[in-house]
């Protein structure tokens, strides 16, 4: 800038020394003899043009500070006034931003069930962030406390193989805010060699955001480019908003399917309550009548459940019938159906496409489980066994209420007959 600043002061001083210069060339060639005379005028012209170069230079260093915070300031308001027409350049994409944010967000309000609400948020995504190469959805279980890869977007890649996240998701999740990475190789956070995004995507930069209400994460967001420096902090600020409507819907969600299961299934075994098991009844009735198919019914009473009550206590009891059902529900791992809690210490089983001699099987298979069951409170062994009976449609019954009226007559048939007995109807 100073040499600048010289190099024009010395373009100053020789035009300013053009006109004494004519004004001797003219004097010299008008004078007749020449001779001596001729050197006064150049010689005034020469020392005059010397002080006016001292005086001008000497005027200007002293002011050379000036200059060079004129030009500072000038500087800086150039930039400012880049910065400025950034912005105004990016009003209208913001505008469309917000407008979108508006549309998104009645969109994902009338939506209940989570793979929905995860299919439109990606797609919501992928619209919003036309640069990425990969976005995840990460859903966090409480009670395993992990992460789990519930739906993604890959432009350029098949398979993602973080399944359970990465350090980005965990430090995302732990921190319970926002992440952005212009660049990962030179981030000195994480250990780029050690993430699979990197070293197997080629991802540089990455924008990252949690789904979280308070302090419960339901989950998280990330996006990736293999470009560096692809997002910007708008960007960041972009997806969380996102996130925040994401998971105000997804809390929705979640509230709505807890209800549900209020409603449908019961408080202390987490089985299906009576009134969800004689619908489930009747609709699969009716596809089995129409196939022309086998339908087995198992009720079971938990024997001497009132002597369990005043020996042990009704937390005992409670414990029982908790033990009960976990077992109830393990004896269908390999079948298809449904198991409820019918009412108190009476439970039922409805197996689909089962012959005669497999929902005996499964009857025996449930009484020794029970039998030999391992309940142990206050140091004490609790010991109990069941009482079961079976009926088949069509042998039985037709109809779900001949069917239980069946089971339910073989079952009190067991208990007559000396009880911890599995009894078939029409025996």
């Amino acid at each position: 800038m100073i040499l600048q600043t010289n190099v024009s002061l010395y373009k100053r001083n020789i035009l300013i020394s053009l006109p004494f210069l004519l004004i001797t060339s003219v004097i010299l060639s008008l004078h007749p003899k020449g001779g001596p005379l001729f050197l006064i005028p150049a010689a005034v012209s020469i020392v005059i043009f010397i002080v006016v170069c001292k005086i001008r230079t000497f005027i200007i260093s002293q002011h050379q500070g000036e200059f060079e915070n004129f030009d500072e300031k000038i500087n800086i308001l150039n930039k400012s006034i880049e910065e400025k027409n950034k912005i105004l350049n990016s009003f209208p994409k913001k505008s469309e931003r917000a407008s979108f944010l508006f549309d998104i967000s009645k969109s994902l309000i009338e939506l209940i069930e989570l793979e929905e609400i995860f299919n439109s948020l990606i797609k919501i995504l992928e619209k919003l962030f036309p640069e990425a190469d990969s976005i995840l959805i990460f859903s966090f279980d409480k009670e395993g406390g992990a992460l789990e890869l519930k739906h993604s977007l890959k432009r350029k890649f098949n398979t993602i193989k973080e399944k359970k996240g990465s350090s980005l998701d965990n430090w995302v999740l732990h921190q319970n805010r926002s992440l952005l990475i212009e660049d990962i190789t030179k981030d000195f956070r994480f250990d780029a060699s050690k993430l699979t995004a990197y070293y197997e995507r080629r991802a540089h930069s990455f924008v990252l955001s949690p789904l979280s209400v308070g302090r419960r994460s339901l989950g998280l967001v990330r996006i990736e480019s293999q470009r560096p420096g692809e997002f910007s902090l708008d960007d960041s600020r972009l997806l969380r908003n996102v996130c925040d409507l994401g998971v105000v819907v997804l809390e929705r969600s979640v509230l709505f399917k807890k209800i549900k299961e209020l409603a449908t299934k019961d408080a202390l075994t987490g089985l299906f309550v009576r009134s969800y098991f004689s619908e489930y009844f009747s609709r699969e009735l009716k596809l089995i009548q129409r196939q022309n198919g086998r339908l087995g019914l198992i009720m079971l009473d938990i024997d001497d459940f009132k002597k369990i009550n005043d020996t042990h206590g009704h937390v005992v009891g409670d414990l029982v019938i908790v033990k009960l059902a976990d077992i109830l529900q393990k004896s269908l791992t390999k079948r298809s159906g449904i198991v409820s809690r019918f009412g108190g210490e009476e439970f039922t089983l409805l197996l689909l496409e089962i012959s005669l001699k497999e929902l005996v099987a499964c009857a025996e298979e449930i009484r020794y489980a029970v039998a030999a069951a391992n309940l142990a409170f206050r140091r004490k062994k609790i010991q109990f066994t069941v009482s079961l009976g079976a009926a088949l449609y069509p042998d039985n019954a037709t109809t779900p209420t001949g069917l239980i009226e069946e089971a339910d007559r073989a079952l009190y048939k067991a208990k007559r007959e000396g009880k911890n007995k599995t009894c078939y109807s029409g025996q």
